[in-house]
């Protein structure tokens, strides 16, 4: 008996292989559209992250500003609240020195009648 011809190999592969490079075939093209859909998605989120970083840029750059903005505000105020303080105190150290002159003026006067008070009386004898 002949063994199987060329023809009836052929014909049993194709009835196996065929069907089978069918499905994976089919297979790929589902896999290939899963993929474009993933694509399409991953598109989106970086366009969507994109957008978040733009907007998280933005408020940074919103709360830098107003940060600074407040810091030299403050910064003002203070500055004009030394220059009120150091008026207060020079006006305060100046009517001190008035009133040390004037107290020093009266003990000069004090020393020089206690001075003429001893002379006379070293000249009544006492």
């Amino acid at each position: 008996m002949a063994g199987p011809t060329l023809a009836t190999i052929q014909k049993i592969l194709e009835g196996m292989i065929v069907p089978e490079m069918q499905a994976v075939k089919d297979r790929l093209t589902s896999m290939e559209g899963e993929i474009r859909s993933l694509h399409s998605e991953i598109k989106s989120l970086h366009s969507e992250i994109k957008r978040l970083d733009d907007k998280i840029d933005n408020g940074l750059a919103r709360l830098e500003n107003k940060i600074d903005n407040g810091l030299a505000k403050l910064e003002n105020k203070i500055d004009n609240g030394l220059a009120r303080l150091e008026e207060k105190l020079s006006g305060q150290v100046a009517r001190l020195d008035e009133k040390l002159t004037f107290t020093n003026k009266r003990l000069d006067e004090a020393l020089e009648i206690r001075e003429r008070l001893a002379a006379l009386e070293a000249k009544v004898g006492r």
